[in-house]
């Protein structure tokens, strides 16, 4: 499928109906503005005092968010703590995105004055806070210090040297105590007090002076550090003072947090909040494209990039508009690349994201998406095989998208998972595969005798070779289709001799070796099989010969014809990596049936309280293997996708196709709106 076509509007407008402009572009929704190259014009430059301001507004937006997000976890806290004693208002996780009238949106800006006074209140609360926090960890800090010497009688100060003695104070771990109690014998004019019975105690050393420096060495190797604190007050007592200034501080934290939660973490705020965040963005979307007009003092020059089937639209509300304008509309020039604009139902749609994360597709090229949302969703079930995930997998994603009711692109994680789901079960009847229950077991409940099989195809864990082939056949199906497609681009870009020696050489090459193969181990003796074999492997070895020597002169044609057939080791090594397939379907099969085993083991070795420990081991265990095989499956199916699948026709490269409008990423418009974007 060919990605949407894509046409070019050019225009010329009164500098004074720019914005007016700019607003019924956003208000389509499917008109891009680009660079504008020209020579005989100046290009626009963007009002720097406006882009500042924006910015601003933006800065303060997003600082609004995380502070509110900071507080909602304090704040909670105290509330289990009982410290705070009110109800936050929850939002509405499972409800969708909020929409909003497209007007309603651009006066949005007549009440902002409301938001950003709050916002100033907050932005003083902050300061506050910091400056709070701040004294609390010098405080308790402090507190720490002092504490070790609590038991000391005297002020700080007061503990001091005289003429001819030196006191030394100081701290050090309680495991040394004993060897500095040994000063006193080595010294016989030192004593050595001990005060507090914590880990770090401290040490008060009373002595003659001229032995103040040697006893310091010794305490020094016993991990002794000298008192600095120079307190006017006794320990205890500061002690005190420090208990009542962090009960105070914390006071002050709690009573921030207090008003942040009755009067700011509310619904209403928040949306206004993400709201204007929205409308800001917009706005700085449109400014940007002023830099990629031209202009003079009294007119502007635009181009814009938008899909076809939106023209009728957008030509019937330019010519409608009161706006000092002229503009044409052209096909794309053959030195241009438009943007990426891909037209997809609501299931492919999903799985643009993955073909994203590795490139988007190039304007020129076939769409990948669809032959993608095929083939993930056949691997995805594969890799999971078991139809009891699979059933959850499908009610949790299907229940979520039926309350939420996302939009065309929304979600579209959860709609993979879906449809993953959904391959699952059919897969995991395939495998006979039930939460890891061994299939003679299953047999047993129906009266089956042990090693029937007549109710489903064959089982990885007993057939493991069986799941192996498998995986390497929907392998070879994936890479033959990649080819294909290859094969399509070529002929369509003229390009016949590529595409008959390059790429189906290769499906008379693998024929061939299939029937070879098949003589050898089905069909014995066959002698017409084996020789057909063999001429179409001939037949499948020049043609890529003589691809490799295509496009090529003298020497080169030789090294090109015999190097091409290095490309026989890729593809071989490309085949095994779908042995991920045979080893993530193995993997769901064992975990399960192991936490099945642990389970029965339970229940045999702890009577009655052995059924409560395995129900919830089961269902730990069994909700863990869903969630990490599901990320294994959407991760390894994406490396199959851009790695193999890919590496067979793919050219990536491409812009995605970024209308104004487009950045906002709180807010929908409403449904009217989106009638206009016939693309969609």
């Amino acid at each position: 499928m060919p990605n949407a076509t894509m046409k070019k509007l050019i225009g010329v407008g009164n500098t004074g109906d720019r914005r007016k402009l700019l607003k019924s572009l956003t208000k389509l929704g499917c008109v891009e503005v680009t660079d504008c190259k020209t020579d005989m014009l100046e290009k626009s430059q963007i009002n720097a005092s406006e882009f500042d301001e924006i910015t601003l507004k933006l800065a303060r937006l997003d600082f609004v968010v995380d502070f509110i997000k900071e507080q909602k976890v304090v704040i909670n806290s105290l509330i289990k703590k009982k410290v705070l004693d009110i109800k936050l208002e929850k939002p509405n996780l499972l409800e969708r995105k909020p929409e909003v009238d497209f007007e309603d949106f651009c006066n949005s800006k007549e009440w902002e004055s409301e938001v950003y006074d709050k916002i100033a209140v907050l932005e003083e609360m902050k300061s506050e806070l910091v400056e709070t926090k701040s004294k609390l960890v010098k405080a308790k800090n402090l507190l720490a210090q002092v504490s070790v010497y609590k038991d000391l009688q005297c002020k700080f100060t007061e503990f001091g040297a005289t003429r001819y003695a030196d006191a030394i104070l100081g701290s050090m771990p309680k495991s040394k105590v004993e060897q500095a109690k040994e000063i006193e014998s080595s010294f016989s004019d030192a004593v050595v007090e001990i005060l507090g019975d914590g880990q770090i105690v401290a040490v008060a050393v009373l002595c003659l002076r001229e032995s103040s420096e040697e006893i310091l060495s010794k305490l020094a190797d016993l991990e002794f550090v000298q008192n600095t604190l120079n307190i006017n007050d006794i320990p205890s007592k500061k002690i005190s003072d420090l208990q009542i200034q962090i009960k105070q501080l914390e006071f002050e934290i709690n009573h921030i947090a207090e008003i942040v939660a009755k009067d700011y973490i509310t619904n209403e705020f928040s949306g206004k909040c993400k709201l204007l965040q929205d409308f800001y963005n917009v706005e700085m979307q449109k400014l940007q494209t002023h830099k990629l007009m031209a202009e003079t003092q009294s007119s502007f020059l635009f181009e814009a990039w938008y899909p076809s089937s939106c023209e009728e639209t957008i030509t019937s509300v330019l010519e409608e508009s009161p706006l000092s304008l002229y503009f044409y509309t052209r096909e794309p020039l053959e030195e241009e690349t438009p943007p990426t604009y891909t037209i997809n139902n609501a299931v492919v749609s999903s799985y643009e994201s993955v073909t994203n994360m590795f490139s988007v597709p190039n304007y020129h090229e076939i769409d990948p998406n669809p032959f993608v949302m095929f083939f993930f969703i056949l691997f995805f079930g594969v890799m999971i095989s078991d139809a009891g995930y699979g059933l959850l997998m499908t009610l949790g994603a299907g229940i979520m998208l039926a309350i939420k009711k996302p939009r065309k692109h929304e979600m579209s994680l959860v709609k993979i998972i879906l449809a993953g789901g959904i391959s699952t079960i059919f897969w995991g009847i395939l495998f006979g595969g039930y939460f890891g229950i061994d299939i003679d077991v299953i047999n047993g409940w129906f009266g089956l005798p042990a090693g029937t099989k007549s109710w489903y195809w064959f089982s990885p864990l007993q057939d493991p070779v069986m799941m192996l082939a498998l995986s390497l056949g929907l392998g070879i199906f994936q890479m033959l289709v990649g080819m294909g497609i290859n094969a399509y681009s070529l002929f369509k870009t003229k390009k016949p001799f590529d595409a008959i020696f390059g790429v189906f050489s290769w499906y008379v090459l693998l024929l061939g070796l299939g029937l070879f193969a098949m003589e050898g181990f089905l069909f014995k003796g066959n002698n017409a099989m084996k020789y057909t074999g063999i001429a179409m492997l001939a037949v499948g070895l020049a043609g890529l010969m003589v691809a490799g020597g295509l496009h090529k002169k003298g020497v080169k044609v030789v090294s090109g014809a015999f190097g091409n057939l290095y490309s026989i080791i890729n593809f071989f090594s490309d085949l095994l990596s779908y042995t991920r397939l045979f080893g993530l379907g193995l993997a769901t099969g064992v975990i399960a049936m192991v936490f099945n085993q642990i389970a029965m083991v339970m229940i045999q070795i702890l009577p009655i309280v052995g059924y409560l420990v395995a129900i919830i081991l089961l269902l730990v265990g069994h909700l863990f293997n869903i969630a990490i095989n599901t990320l294994g499956a959407y991760v390894h199916n994406s490396r199959l996708q851009f790695v193999e699948f890919f590496g067979k026709f793919y050219e990536g490269g491409g812009r995605l196709f970024v209308p104004l409008g487009s950045s906002m990423k709180n807010y929908n418009f409403t449904l009217e709106q989106e009638t206009n974007k016939k693309a969609n």
